[in-house]
Formats: C-alpha cells, structure tokens, sequence
C-alpha cells in the first residue's frame, strides 16, 4: 500500500506524535549502542560521517542518494513501534512558502525535533528561484545534476542554489555544517522537500531515465536497493506526497517546451581589473568580466564559472549581475531586481573526522568502488587509519542565462560587464562569525561567454 507523506504543518496531534515516538526510538537505540544501523546515530552519520556513508552531492546522484536515505530511515521510524508507528512518514516542510508563524514550522519547537545548536532564528529570504527551478527548468542535468567526469557540469541548479542556501544561510546550526546537518531532525524534513520537488519535476517532464542509472549509492550497498535506477520512482518505494493547497496551486504552471541547445561559441570573458580574484574581493567584494559580441546565429547568452572551488574553512554566495558597463554596480534591491541573473553558493567541504578536508571537496574517480559501504554494514574503508575515498567534486560549474537581462537595456552586448558579488555565509548562528581566510579560498578556472542557437 502506498503511504502518504504529509506537510509536517498539516499532520495531527497524535500523528506528530507517532513520527516523534519513532525518532526517540532511534534514539534510545544509539544512547545504548551508538553504532547500531537501526539507531538515529548511524543513520544520521550515512550522511555526515565520510567513513559511514557519506552523502553524494555534485552530481547526478544528488538526488537519488537522499531519496535512498529517505526511504531506509521511514523504514526503520515505521518498524521502530507497530502497530503505532506501522504507519509513519517523514513529513515535508514546504520551504518555498514562508510560515504564518516564525520562520519554520511550528512543529520544530516541540521536545524532540528542536537541535542543539539552535537554528539561525533572525529573519531571512527564502531562495527566490526555487519554484522557477522546478517549473521550468527541462533539462534534467541541469536541474538535478551530470554525470560524472561529464565535462558538461557537474551540480544541478536545484543542489547548487536553494539546498546550498537553505543550510549554511537559512536555517544554519548544525544544517550549516555537512559533517553534522542529519543530526538535526529538521534534516529529514527538508530533504523531504527535495525529493518531493524532484517527484513534481519527473511528475511534470515524463520522467525521463535517470543518467547513471547502474551507480552504486554510497552507504547502500548491501541493501536490496542500492542503484540510482532504483529510486527513480516514489510509488514503487511505496510512497507518494499528499500536496497542501498552497503546493497544488504552485506546481499548477504548465511546463514549458524544451526546446533543443545547441552550443555555438564560447569565449572566455577579460577581468576589467588588473587585480587578482582575491584581492578585487577583499576590496570591493565584487569582480567585473566583459562581454564581447556574440555570433550573428547566437539566440541565448550565458555565462559560465568554472570550476569554482569548494571551500574548506565556510561557505559563501556568488551573486552574479549583467549590466551596462557605465551602470555603477550596486548592491541594492532595484539593482539586483533589474539586472540579477542568479547566484550560486558554496556549501563548504565535508570534513573527516581528523579535520581534514574532503568534499563537496576532493574527488578521486576511483572513490566509487563502495563494497565497504553498506548501510547495515561495517564503517566505510574497514577502518580509520586511512581516509575513505574521496567522493565530492572539488569545484562547481555554475551557469547564468544573462540573455533577459542583455536585451532590456539598449546597449549591445559588448558594452556589458558581469559582476560577481562575493557574500560570506555565517559559520553559526551569530552573523558576525565569518571564518578566517574564506575569501583566500574563492577561485574559479576561468568565466566563459557561451552562445546557444
């Protein structure tokens, strides 16, 4: 039978406190033994700890890691009780609309889903292009990520804009940090999100086949599912989510035709400064690039950043704008509604457990040999006297269309610059808490001009 995933502000009394029952079950599991599979710990460190798991991001298995991690831990919450908890689904928290009431749903001050750290509680912007995202972005690398060593990219808009924000700089504490985020029982209930926009993007595009569909996923495999083509449906995992009407009436824009793109020209684009990246953002904390005049066959314009480093030390945001060259930038909302193109963020890097980093850092291709691995297995490599593979992209590809924001204002291409706006994200609940040397580490290969007939 197929159960329902529910807004978590939707649920009933006693059906909060069922979800809520199961959770304390898994934690009493890991205050016995900390190391049992069935336990809260284990199961939040498949994500966090790099010698469990750990999470797969930057990539085409983005997705379908955490829809596996979703799954297997509601199996574990509805077997935690029965009959009680026979019938527990992790609910959702719809983060692309605000709460009436605080900044998240109520349910996360209740005894058992607060953390500790606390969540950054000062007010904040939720991301504003993720519902654009899923409505009509067609192109399924582009929302959910390549495959990878696929010189077309590598993180989906979907991971590199809303999720990256969403952690360190919307709900931050633990979140903030991809070495403890899972211990935070909110964890489960954004991710939930996630996987229900991925199920409304295969709702509204055919669901297409996943790429990479033979990959093993990380943590999972010595479970019966352990493939990405084994999650590309949520009915056969048995579950679909029950929409509130505020979704319903969301997700209800018709998708758009996709349409084919075809890669023209790609110039690299001329700093206006002679300074280094560094120190351009540590003066000014924004990089100009020109453009130059695109082919006569050209019909859509975007920039590319490539290879955009991870940092190690935090996280930051890159907020790009298209502009006139003599339109002084600024950093105010009239300029960022008239001339904004997108952002990006860089969600800092996975740690070991010795400090060092690794990932949504350091990748090494041959990190995906994950027999030791298993969800209800051993801890990673056998041991921690070596580090386990490495399993995260060092760096990002991120990509802007800049053709709106081209043609509204008179000029021709070619008297535009890009402006890159570094924003450092707070490490922890207090804003004033910025990571010394962040800004050494912002570095990208090049920025390119691309043209798409």
């Amino acid at each position: 039978m197929t159960k329902k995933r529910r807004d978590i502000n939707s649920l009933t009394q006693a059906q909060l406190d069922d979800y809520i029952h199961a959770l304390d079950i898994l934690r009493a599991r890991s205050a016995v033994n900390p190391s049992d599979p069935t336990g809260y710990a284990f199961q939040a460190d498949l994500h966090n700890n790099v010698f469990v798991g750990p999470c797969e991001h930057g990539s085409d298995a983005f997705l379908p890691w955490h829809r596996a991690h979703l799954h297997y831990f509601e199996q574990l919450l509805q077997a935690a009780d029965p009959p009680r908890t026979a019938d527990v689904t992790i609910p959702y928290w719809d983060w692309i609309h605000p709460q009436t009431t605080g900044k998240f749903p109520a349910a996360f001050a209740r005894p058992g889903l607060t953390a500790t750290p606390d969540r950054d509680q000062l007010p904040k912007e939720l991301p504003p292009d993720t519902l654009e995202i899923v409505t009509t972005e067609t192109d399924q690398e582009l929302f959910a990520g390549f495959p990878e060593d696929d010189p077309a990219g590598d993180y989906g808009r979907l991971e590199e804009g809303p999720h990256n924000y969403m952690h360190p700089e919307f709900i931050g504490g633990m979140m903030a940090n991809p070495s403890q985020a899972a211990k935070d029982p909110i964890y489960w209930s954004f991710h939930c999100f996630i996987d229900l926009m991925w199920a409304e993007w295969q709702r509204r595009n055919g669901a297409p086949a996943l790429t990479s569909p033979t990959r093993d996923l990380r943590g999972f495999t010595s479970r019966p599912k352990h493939k990405i083509a084994d999650f590309h449906d949520t009915e056969a995992l048995g579950y679909a989510y029950e929409y509130s009407d505020q979704l319903t009436s969301a997700f209800g824009i018709a998708p758009p035709m996709p349409g084919p793109r075809e890669l023209v020209a790609s110039k690299p684009m001329e700093p206006v400064s002679e300074d280094d990246l560094t120190t351009q953002l540590r003066d000014t904390e924004h990089a100009q690039f020109r453009f130059s005049a695109p082919p006569d066959e050209g019909r859509r314009l975007a920039v590319r950043l490539s290879d955009l480093k991870v940092p190690k030390t935090g996280s930051f945001m890159i907020r790009a704008f298209a502009h006139p060259q003599d339109v002084e930038f600024r950093t105010d909302e009239d300029f960022a509604e008239q001339y904004g193109v997108g952002y990006v963020v860089m969600w800092r890097a996975h740690l070991h457990e010795d400090g060092h980093g690794n990932g949504h850092g350091e990748h090494d291709h041959g990190g995906h040999e994950h027999g030791g691995h298993g969800g209800h297995g051993g801890h990673g490599d056998g041991g921690h006297d070596n580090p386990p593979p490495a399993h995260h992209p060092t760096g990002c590809t991120a990509r802007f269309d800049v053709t709106a924001a081209v043609e509204a204002t008179p000029q021709p291409t070619e008297d535009h610059v890009l402006t890159l706006h570094y924003v450092p994200l707070p490490t922890s609940t207090d804003p004033a808490d910025q990571p010394a040397g962040l800004i050494e580490e912002v570095a990208l290969e090049n920025v390119l001009m691309e043209v798409y007939a």
